[in-house]
């Protein structure tokens, strides 16, 4: 008798969701960085927010139109704005910087939202915060060597925002209290797609065929990245899936070099895994005061 999907571990459900949510989000990346050369950032952002929008729609709607019913709707409108500005900032600094050293920086934001929420939401003051971010942020020095390479505007893209992602976080967290997580992500996209189309109108062109396949190549990633995002963060423990969350950055490694020859350096992996063994004890100490 076959096993059933809800009879699987959520360990290993989890894990299923988390690699292939990674699998997705470097495939985009990696599709980012190859069409920089050709196509506008603002355009594949478009593409980013429009066609992951429609590939979501079936999986919003699934339980029917409460999804749209919203006690705050101009709040969540908020995150919109928040993902196109985030989206901005890394689709340029894709252009320069290799994928697996961006998808190392992006780890960041787990250890930058916690704090920020002491200031923002009134959570607790907790050293171990402080203490994360501190290490945290060395291991991002680890992986941008300052003095012994030039810091580019794009790198800098890149930490910044971690903070903008992580003010994102903070708003999902306070719209979840009376919220669901499908109305948070319609919203989110509902009012990124008209702002994101804004932006990219003055560049807007017609692509090449090639250059319409990559942008509805990221838009199905994203799409299909947010899903499984979703859905893996929902079947496990917050330390769990932060577990798994690391395996981004192996993944998104080997994809960009098998497709882009790009091979990360000692350092990009060693200032990796200090950012992430700091994100994964503060996430495990906060979970167990929970």
């Amino acid at each position: 008798m076959p096993l059933s999907w809800s009879a699987v571990p959520p360990v290993a459900r989890t894990a299923v969701w988390m690699v292939l949510c990674g699998a997705f989000f470097a495939l985009m990346s990696v599709q980012i960085r190859t069409a920089s050369t050709e196509l506008p950032a603002t355009t594949m952002i478009l593409a980013r927010n429009g066609l992951a929008f429609l590939c979501l729609l079936p999986f919003l709607f699934r339980h029917g139109t409460k999804v749209v019913r919203a006690p705050r709707p101009g709040f969540l409108m908020w995150l919109g704005a928040i993902q196109v500005l985030s989206n901005v900032g890394w689709f340029l600094a894709l252009r320069v910087v290799p994928v697996a050293d961006a998808t190392a920086i992006s780890f960041l934001t787990t250890i930058i939202t916690p704090v920020l929420a002491i200031y923002v939401l009134k959570e607790p003051p907790r050293l171990v915060r402080f203490v994360a971010l501190g290490i945290g942020l060395l291991g991002a020095v680890v992986i941008v060597r300052p003095g012994f390479q030039e810091i580019s505007v794009e790198m800098l893209m890149l930490l910044s925002n971690a903070v903008i992602y992580a003010g994102f976080a903070l708003i999902i967290r306070a719209a979840s209290r009376d919220h669901s997580s499908d109305t948070i992500v319609f919203y989110t996209l509902a009012s990124a797609v008209p702002l994101a189309a804004v932006i990219a109108i003055p560049d807007l062109s017609w692509p090449s065929l090639w250059g319409w396949g990559i942008l509805i190549g990221i838009g199905i990633c994203a799409g299909l990245g947010q899903i499984t995002a979703t859905l893996g963060y929902a079947s496990g423990e917050t330390s769990l899936v932060m577990a798994f969350d690391f395996l981004k950055l192996p993944i998104a490694a080997s994809v960009s070099m098998l497709i882009l020859g790009e091979v990360p350096d000692r350092w990009t992996w060693i200032g990796a895994i200090v950012i992430f063994a700091a994100a994964w004890a503060m996430v495990r100490n906060e979970t167990r005061k929970t």
